[in-house]
């Protein structure tokens, strides 16, 4: 595999940007249009007159949808824990990244469509957002800057909209032949380092420094550690899923699925399993306590009235 080609990548899995590309170097005009197609993919359902294309995948990425709102919820009733804004912050750019990828996988945009590239281009930017601002979430618990002020959610909305504009131009760039003779669908080592080399990099922040919490800041904590653990299989078997065992995934189960379905369930678990982290990192944030008071009544004298306070 050359550095910065997607020729061994494509063949092996069923990513969307793959139909938008060539292999490193090739001649455009002799192989007459970009794409590599994977040597094996789930079969496309007919419904009611429209092929739907990644139908498991589909199931999925709407449960995830509905996790995701969960996740939020259950985020957002945290008042005081640290970093509150910012996981919520990267829980809603996790779900603009799955609705991007339910439209593209679900062929809503169909390969070869105008509209294909910028959906798939969409999606590339998205999964950078997400990075980033998971990573940028992490650090948080370092208090290096004050959690949830105006300043610091406006530094996560500004570096998170300049990460999603440069992986955006990068993409539609390189899917877009005839635009610039630097990146284009022959020229994808640009792309490449930003969706598996930067991407990675940022991955990688996040779980030294959260590993640094679990053994520095909270003195060894075997459930934080656990659930950071869990998170980082599921994603990286959701990761060898996709790339490397896709083939004999799909082979033996005769292209009913492939191992896409699994990719993206191992990946929606990491996030769960990212919130779980989080939840137990920030359990002693809340401060709840409860105390009677004793209100004058009318009829008995008074009467007692037991209030939770966050």
């Amino acid at each position: 595999m050359v550095y910065g080609d997607f020729k061994t990548v494509c063949e092996n899995s069923p990513i969307p940007l793959c139909i938008l590309i060539s292999p490193l170097g090739a001649n455009l005009d002799e192989i007459g249009f970009p794409g590599i197609l994977p040597t094996c993919y789930a079969r496309s359902v007919n419904m009611a007159n429209t092929l739907v294309f990644q139908i498991g995948v589909s199931v999925i990425h709407i449960f995830t949808l509905i996790i995701m709102q969960i996740i939020v919820y259950l985020t957002r009733r945290r008042y005081t824990a640290i970093g509150r804004k910012e996981m919520i912050f990267f829980f809603w750019c996790f779900i603009g990244f799955t609705v991007g990828t339910l439209i593209v996988d679900t062929g809503v945009s169909p390969p070869g469509s105008p509209s294909s590239g910028y959906f798939v281009a969409f999606q590339v930017a998205m999964t950078g957002s997400c990075c980033w601002s998971l990573m940028y979430a992490g650090l948080t618990a370092f208090n290096y800057w004050e959690d949830g002020s105006f300043w610091s959610m406006l530094t996560l909305c500004i570096s998170t909209l300049v990460i999603f504009a440069v992986n955006y131009i990068v993409a539609i760039f390189t899917f877009k032949e005839g635009w610039s003779t630097i990146i284009n669908p022959a020229h994808t080592t640009a792309l490449f380092t930003l969706f598996f080399v930067i991407n990675a990099m940022f991955l990688f922040v996040y779980l030294v420094s959260q590993v640094l919490v679990c053994f520095c800041v909270l003195g060894f904590n075997l459930w934080a550690l656990g659930a950071l653990s869990l998170s980082v299989f599921f994603f990286v078997a959701a990761e060898l899923l996709l790339y490397a065992f896709n083939h004999s995934i799909c082979t033996s189960l005769n292209h009913y699925v492939d191992g896409a379905i699994f990719s993206t369930l191992g990946n929606m678990f990491a996030i769960m399993m990212v919130y779980k982290y989080w939840d137990i990192i920030t359990f002693d944030d809340d401060e709840y306590y409860t105390y009677t008071q004793v209100v004058p009544g009318i009829g008995n004298g008074k009467r007692d009235i037991e209030k939770t306070l966050h």
